[in-house]
C-alpha cells in the first residue's frame, strides 16, 4: 500500500513538473504610458440625487421593519403625495352643513 502511495505522489510531481513546463509564454507587456482615457466630465453633486435610505415599520408589528431607499427628490415626491392623499381623506371625511 505504501508503495501504490508513494508511485502516485512521484507520479503526480511528475506530471506537474511536465504541465508547467510547456506553459505558454507570457503576453507582452503594455506600453509604459497607457493612452489618455477620455472620460466624459463628472456631472455636478445634486443634493437631490444623494440616495436616502428609510426604515419604516410593519403594520401590526412591534419589531418587524423595512428598509426604503430614494433619493431625496423622489422622498419629497412621496412625501408631498402621501401628505396630499391624506389631507384629501380628512376633508372628504368631514361633516359639512347641510349634509353637502
Amino acid at each position: 500500500m505504501r508503495s501504490f502511495v508513494a508511485a502516485v505522489f512521484a507520479a503526480s510531481l511528475i506530471a506537474s513538473t511536465a504541465i508547467a513546463q510547456t506553459a505558454p509564454a507570457p503576453a507582452p507587456a503594455a506600453p509604459a504610458t497607457p493612452p489618455p482615457a477620455t472620460t466624459p466630465p463628472a456631472p455636478a453633486n445634486d443634493p437631490m440625487d444623494q440616495t436616502v435610505c428609510r426604515k419604516t415599520l410593519e403594520t401590526g408589528s412591534l419589531v418587524k421593519a423595512r428598509k426604503q431607499c430614494h433619493t431625496r427628490r423622489q422622498w419629497a415626491y412621496l412625501d408631498e403625495a402621501n401628505g396630499t392623499a391624506a389631507r384629501n381623506m380628512v376633508d372628504d371625511n368631514r361633516s359639512r352643513p347641510g349634509g353637502q
